[in-house]
């Protein structure tokens, strides 16, 4: 048995399938995703982090050849980038809620009984559920969202849901807080004692954040080797964040776009439409 060190600093057993499920989502074949696992496996002592397996993995996935999945491989990560990226959180969960057939709008001043409020997202659902979304971005995967911002939330909702009782604005049905991290465990407790809908990293099952960006494809522009810190301010800049849209463009009208040298651009681009599975 091999104890390794996780993100927050305490000890857990290696598991070498993890590693294994991890490739097949991100896309490797069922073959070179076991000899990765295995070969993981082999390497991995005790005292080992968990960032330094990530670290192996990803440079198992590029020698295979599996570069679409060594990209994706890390999506935890590239999502963390965003923000130095200077992609705030909620543009990106804005952007997942669209692509699953919500209306949104981004920080927008909703004025309550009592004074008004930023809003990260206001987001719509299909059947009409108005939602207000609050969301808590962390670029070290350690951290946990503790259950305070679920209370400071919670009276902002109030103060809102009076003010529209008092017509100063539009009535909003429920709460919807967006890691890309953890949530505490008080914190889901509080939650579902309140009916506040949570989106984590990797919950709730088969609504998780890493689940609704694979099911449309929406990896941002970090997942890409080729994107260098040059390559996110050009992009930032140009207002690209995700790869789709590099994936659709030409190298020519990447430049002219982000002002980067083309062939750079022409490096990224087709970086892009490997990791979408473009042609």
């Amino acid at each position: 048995m091999v104890w390794v060190i996780n993100a927050q600093g305490e000890k857990e057993e290696f598991d070498a399938q993890k590693v294994f499920r991890t490739s097949m989502r991100a896309g490797a074949s069922r073959e070179a995703a076991k000899k990765i696992a295995s070969e993981v496996a082999s390497r991995a002592r005790d005292g080992m982090r968990t960032r330094d397996i990530l670290k192996l993995a990803l440079r198992l996935l590029s020698r295979a050849g599996e570069e679409r999945a060594a990209a994706k491989y890390d999506l935890k990560g590239a999502i963390m980038r965003l923000g130095p990226a200077g992609f705030p959180f909620e543009t990106f969960f804005a952007e997942i809620l669209r692509e699953h057939g919500y209306k949104t709008a981004t920080r927008q001043i909703v004025e309550g009984n009592c004074i008004p409020h930023e809003i990260d997202v206001v987001a719509e659902s299909p059947d009409g559920l108005r939602y207000l979304v609050e969301c808590k971005y962390r670029n070290y995967a350690g951290e946990y969202i503790k259950v305070k911002d679920a209370l400071y939330t919670y009276a902002r909702f109030e103060d809102v849901c009076d003010g529209a009782k008092n017509g100063k604005c539009r009535a909003f049905n429920r709460i919807w807080l967006a890691t890309n991290t953890k949530f505490s465990s008080d914190l889901e407790r509080y939650a579902e004692c309140k009916g506040i809908r949570l989106t984590a990293w990797s919950r709730p099952e088969g609504e998780s954040l890493s689940e609704l960006i694979e099911r449309k494809r929406l990896y941002p522009i970090t997942v890409l080797k080729s994107v260098d810190g040059f390559a996110q301010k050009r992009l930032s800049f140009a207002s690209i964040m995700l790869c789709r849209d590099l994936a659709g463009m030409t190298a020519a009208e990447l430049r002219d776009a982000s002002g980067m040298p083309k062939n750079k651009a022409a490096l990224i681009v087709e970086e892009a439409k490997v990791v979408c599975g473009e042609p």
